[in-house]
């Protein structure tokens, strides 16, 4: 019987997070789910996105010096985005995160698209991923593809 039963939970958990993946929602209004991500079980960047960063798997049971850990990508770069830069972003994102609160993590988003991004015409989104959702992540776009999203 227990073999049963742990095979019907691993059944429910494998549809669950596949039917979550169908789920991504990628406009400039949304504000609920899982968005601006990959895969919505797994996050990751969009295909369309120029740079994302998240704060990786089981960040409840890390430091915060293991979350945001992605590096610069060539499109930031080619941008102007200086590694410097980056790193300071990352920095940030560290400070602001928390486990249970979004709004100080988003405030941080809205600074550095205001001391960084808009220098560099692309402009970064909060973004969430997970298999109940709540795992946080920051994905960049540039100020053309951003404009081509719907509302």
């Amino acid at each position: 019987m227990k073999k049963l039963q742990i095979f019907l939970l691993f059944l429910g958990v494998l549809i669950s997070s596949l039917s979550f993946a169908q789920n991504v929602k990628q406009n400039k209004s949304a504000n609920w789910g899982n968005r601006h991500v990959k895969s919505s079980s797994k996050g990751g960047k969009p295909e369309n996105a120029i740079g994302y960063i998240s704060e990786g798997n089981l960040a409840a049971f890390s430091d915060k010096d293991s979350l945001f850990l992605e590096a610069l990508t060539p499109e930031l770069k080619a941008l102007g985005i200086t590694t410097s830069e980056w790193e300071g972003i990352q920095n940030k994102l560290r400070t602001s995160w928390t486990l249970t609160k979004k709004s100080t993590f988003k405030k941080a988003i809205d600074e550095l698209n205001k001391e960084v991004f808009s220098n560099h015409n692309c402009i970064a989104v909060y973004a969430e991923y997970g298999g109940k959702g709540g795992q946080k992540a920051m994905t960049v776009y540039s100020k053309e593809t951003w404009d081509l999203l719907p509302n």
